[in-house]
């Protein structure tokens, strides 16, 4: 209820509106009404009430909510079921636990803070309360096994995209699964999936994405590595207004992949790909490869031509960009 009230008040925010007119709206009665604005208030929301001419909602809360999150999100499924925490351990180990319970495709984990937020091959990831956002979204895509990894570069893409659109700021992707603004990593993606013999059952995308963290809240070896939007813009962002366009992006992404293939977000994935076409080298365990990195292939694997001339069709790994003369980049690390 808190969150159709909020989307009505939102809607109608350079006017009054009337608690008749909620009441008849929502199919409540003005009481209800009436304690539903209470707890909205107490939730940080400045909402006026005049004798006679209703209400109107003044300002919101810098923090996230439920009902915030959903007030006015035009998506069909992504975050439409949305589960928001304060405090977690770990979204991702919420969300397959809500799984397990029954919850709808598109169903969203929302944390203002994570404790125990990992990232590739177990690496921590630092989720500061109240400056960033730690989310994972439950999808049932109907796909092989084999393409499943694709899903990751899909979310990429997603985040990129959203990103670029909300801030103007130069977004990249470094493959598989992080995305630079600056030649600084703002966000990391943990794609984790649930199958039964052949058939997938779902699969969880976990993002953490930094909004307004400040330098000297990064932790001192990853003050040159790290960076937050607030960093690179120099201006506070609504983490409410990031969230809602990153799921809008992230269903318009989906359903293209579910609908039409990988095509398409092939296309845009290497248009957004930070080390297209230049030399770079991937470390797979006691291996290392160096050579152009050529993009993606139709089922999203990496392809990196040598100095021979051979092409490697590259799984899994850590990518560095290499400088001039063969030394890795600085700010292009391989840590989480």
């Amino acid at each position: 209820m808190k969150h159709d009230l909020l989307h009505v008040l939102t809607e109608m925010k350079d006017d009054f509106v009337s608690g008749q007119q909620l009441s008849d709206r929502l199919g409540v009665s003005r009481t209800a009404i009436w304690k539903h604005m209470e707890n909205l208030r107490q939730e940080g929301y400045v909402i006026e009430a005049v004798p006679r001419k209703g209400y109107q909602l003044k300002r919101r809360p810098e923090t996230l909510s439920e009902a915030e999150i959903k007030a006015g999100l035009p998506t069909r499924k992504i975050g439409q079921t949305t589960i928001y925490k304060k405090s977690v351990h770990s979204t991702q180990t919420l969300a397959k636990e809500t799984y397990r319970e029954g919850t709808p495709h598109g169903t969203t984990v929302v944390a203002s803070e994570q404790t125990g937020g990992r990232g590739r091959m177990e690496r921590p990831w630092q989720s500061p309360e109240n400056t960033s956002i730690s989310v994972s979204i439950i999808v049932k895509p109907d796909i092989s096994l084999r393409e499943a990894p694709q899903l990751t570069l899909v979310t990429a893409v997603a985040i990129s995209d959203a990103l670029e659109t909300i801030s103007k700021l130069p977004v990249q992707i470094k493959w598989p699964n992080d995305i630079y603004i600056n030649d600084c990593k703002v966000a990391g993606i943990l794609t984790e999936m649930q199958a039964e013999s052949d058939q997938m059952q779902m699969m969880v995308v976990g993002i953490g994405l930094n909004i307004n963290q400040k330098k000297e809240q990064f932790p001192a070896d990853l003050q040159n590595k790290a960076t937050s939007l607030y960093i690179e813009s120099g201006q506070e962002w609504s983490r409410t207004q990031i969230l809602q366009a990153l799921f809008v992006s992230f269903e318009q992404w989906y359903d293209l992949w579910i609908k039409e293939g990988f095509t398409q977000i092939r296309k845009m994935w290497e248009h957004y790909a930070g080390a297209y076409n230049q030399p770079v080298k991937v470390i797979q365990g006691n291996d290392t490869i160096v050579g152009h990195m050529l993009g993606i292939n139709n089922e999203g694997v990496l392809q990196l031509q040598d100095q021979n001339g051979q092409v490697h069709l590259i799984y899994s790994g850590d990518l560095g960009l290499l400088r001039r003369g063969g030394h890795q980049s600085e700010h292009m690390p391989n840590e989480k």
